[in-house]
């Protein structure tokens, strides 16, 4: 559930798919990039060599356009072949460690995700018990570059995924490198009071990686070189079969230091905690509990409740899709749903795509219901703003929200398919909010700078050259009228993308990285050219309040031609008017709270259809209760009442005051606040 308060920071969810969890073998991790300013642009980083002795430069890791210039890691990045960006300053280094002899070639955006040997990567920001105040200019850090191990903390969690896809092979091997790096040269999260979870995965091995500064205090102070142990981290494998989940949230819990093969952490992490008073020493170390703060009494914007729902919503909502038959209940609590969960049933690639589009569809949480949806049902909700921080309420934090830059779904191949078509992965890349976009590839092995479409534009200036405008255009404009263009562009979206599928599936049985290439661009250019041809259709269709369609002829020579609509009149939804007390009181008025809207058999229509839509299809058979932890429970726990009473004013969905019961299809109770 969101804090609907003016949050400046990102806020991305993160799946990770072991290889039996899937149809085909594919091993998958999955990352919305929830980011309002992330440079949406795509680089491919090539392969180099180094001579002996060489240095590796580590830039300050920034998010919005232009994230780099001049760095000499990707055409991309130099002013040579971006115009726009002339008189830019170049950046300098924040320091540099040793260089290896080679490195692997690998795309990235905002984060890198996938290199040539199909190691992949998914994030997701998490808050942290200590942390380092990042390199902002403000006089914190050193106005000097930083050479040695001994000197402020180097990297952030997107270096140390770049210092990993250039040296790796494996996902173990990237665990390894990422957390001995930061115990050498410091770690600091990209947000105040910040750690890092990452899912890794190659086509054996699927991992969850926990990180968070050391060398500092709980103000955020460093605390010096004499630390012994300049960042805290933990790997845990996935378990085979299994499906887990990070949403801002550290989800690794007790750390067993005889399971080799399972779990990797820095050497003095016990140690160190134990002298930093986070841990008492006794059984396992819970690295959740630890080096995280409690969900239920963390408040990570100031003035405003804390928020775990947050972050268990979006738990309940991924486990209960793929493993339904553990009746898993929604929860105020994160930390009481698993590591991990196994699947009922192996899934797709496409059943992965359609997790990251999910709005609660057809659950009691259905962003499309409500007076927060408005007349035509749009499951997207306003953020930030002065109002909200004045009248604290909140919204289910959905999977796929306006703000998000790209979602990315890696997929490692297994080996015999790997061989097959010559590349051992693909990163399917979603621009902008992925319930209205189509992914396209990006084959690990076609090592083209070229990226046509999904390397030009910023935020800050519409272009039709652009990806990113295409589809983030299409989906501001669909906010005009949700529900009807919906009806249009999911179908269309599910249409382009059996499109995408045969022609990637054709470039693969090729089976060679010049094939692969060619496909790449082709692909990618048709994919925005069609949705720039849609977004005209849908200005055209969709104007001042009317409709005006005519079955693909054109207008107004057919008007007459049986189906035409010509300025046919859309008007308000009568569930809508009923809704806000619609009558023949011409003063303006205000809806009070009124009862809150139970799940319905119907919910599920026809234009939902499976077909049409997947997602939104959710097994009603089970009762869902949404609990909330009594004052007497919480208090018993070490909760203070005004903490408590806090907590609830901040999970409380805002369609009521007060604890509603109602009646579930088929008999069974579910309560909501």
């Amino acid at each position: 559930l969101l804090p609907l308060a003016a949050a400046e920071w990102d806020t991305c969810t993160t799946m990770a798919f072991t290889k039996g969890a899937t149809t085909t073998g594919s091993s998958f991790v999955t990352h919305t990039t929830d980011c309002i300013e992330c440079d949406s642009r795509w680089a491919y980083v090539p392969p180099r060599d180094y001579p002996e002795g060489a240095l590796r430069p580590v830039y300050k890791y920034y998010t919005a356009f232009p994230r780099e210039v001049n760095t000499n890691r990707s055409m991309m990045y130099e002013v040579d072949h971006n115009p726009e960006l002339a008189g830019v300053t170049d950046p300098l280094p924040m320091g540099h460690i040793p260089q290896v002899r080679h490195t692997y070639g690998y795309y990235e955006a905002t984060y890198p995700y996938m290199n040539e040997h199909g190691v992949a990567f998914g994030e997701s920001t998490a808050a942290a018990t200590l942390w380092t105040l990042e390199p902002d200019g403000s006089g914190v850090w050193p106005d000097k570059k930083i050479e040695s191990p001994e000197g402020f903390p180097l990297f952030a969690v997107s270096n140390l995924m770049q210092i990993a896809l250039e040296r790796c092979k494996t996902a173990r091997c990237a665990i390894e490198t990422m957390g001995k790096t930061a115990e050498k040269y410091g770690f600091y999260g990209e947000d105040p009071e910040s750690g890092e979870t990452l899912t890794v995965t190659d086509n054996s091995e699927t991992w969850i990686f926990n990180i968070a500064s050391a060398d500092c205090d709980r103000k955020g102070n460093w605390d010096g070189p004499g630390a012994k142990m300049r960042a805290a981290w933990v790997g845990q494998r996935v378990p085979e079969g299994h499906v887990a989940v990070s949403p801002n949230l550290f989800t690794i819990k007790e750390i067993d230091p005889d399971d080799k093969e399972n779990f990797m952490f820095a050497e003095k992490i016990h140690e160190v905690a134990v002298a930093k008073g986070l841990w008492d020493g006794k059984g396992l170390m819970n690295y959740a509990a630890t080096w995280g703060p409690s969900p239920l009494t963390h408040v990570y914007l100031a003035g405003v409740p804390p928020v775990p729902r947050y972050m268990s919503m979006r738990l309940w909502r991924i486990y209960s899709r793929v493993a339904p038959s553990l009746k898993l209940q929604p929860h105020i609590d994160p930390w009481t749903f698993p590591f991990s969960v196994p699947v009922d049933k192996q899934l797709t690639r496409r059943e992965i795509f359609e997790l990251t589009r999910d709005h609660y569809e057809g659950t009691p949480f259905d962003m499309r219901l409500g007076v927060l949806a408005g007349p035509f049902g749009t499951p997207n909700r306003l953020e930030h703003g002065e109002g909200i921080t004045k009248h604290h309420g909140e919204y289910p934090r959905a999977i796929s929200i306006p703000r998000t830059a790209y979602s990315v779904v890696a997929e490692a191949l297994p080996d015999h398919r790997a061989e097959k078509a010559a590349t051992p992965g693909i990163a399917w890349v979603a621009t902008d909010t992925p319930s209205t976009s189509v992914y396209v590839p990006f084959f690990a092995t076609a090592k083209s700078e070229k990226l046509g479409p999904y390397q030009k534009g910023s935020r800050f200036q519409l272009t039709r050259e652009s990806a990113w405008w295409a589809f983030n255009f299409l989906a501001n404009w669909m906010e005009i009228n949700y529900r009807d263009m919906s009806n249009i562009v999911i179908p269309t979206m599910q249409s382009v993308q059996d499109q995408v599928d045969a022609q990637s599936a054709a470039a693969e049985d090729a089976g060679s990285a010049e094939a692969l290439t060619a496909a790449q661009e082709t692909i990618q250019a048709e994919v925005v050219s069609k949705w720039w041809d849609l977004s005209d259709k849908l200005v055209a269709m969709f104007t001042d309040g009317y409709l005006n369609e005519c079955a693909g002829q054109p207008l107004p020579q057919k008007r007459d031609a049986e189906g035409c609509q010509v300025s046919a009149g859309i008007g308000y939804p009568k569930e809508w008017l009923d809704m806000i007390g619609f009558n023949f009181d011409i003063r303006p008025h205000a809806v009070r709270p009124g009862p809150v809207i139970p799940p319905q058999p119907e919910m599920v229509v026809a234009e939902d259809s499976p077909k049409g839509a997947p997602w939104l299809v959710l097994p009603l058979e089970y009762p869902v209760t949404v609990e909330v932890p009594s004052l007497r429970a919480a208090v018993g726990a070490g909760i203070g009442p005004g903490t408590m009473a806090a907590v609830v004013a901040g999970v409380a969905v805002g369609f009521l005051a007060g604890r509603v019961t109602g009646r579930r299809a088929g008999g069974d109770d579910y309560r909501q606040l």
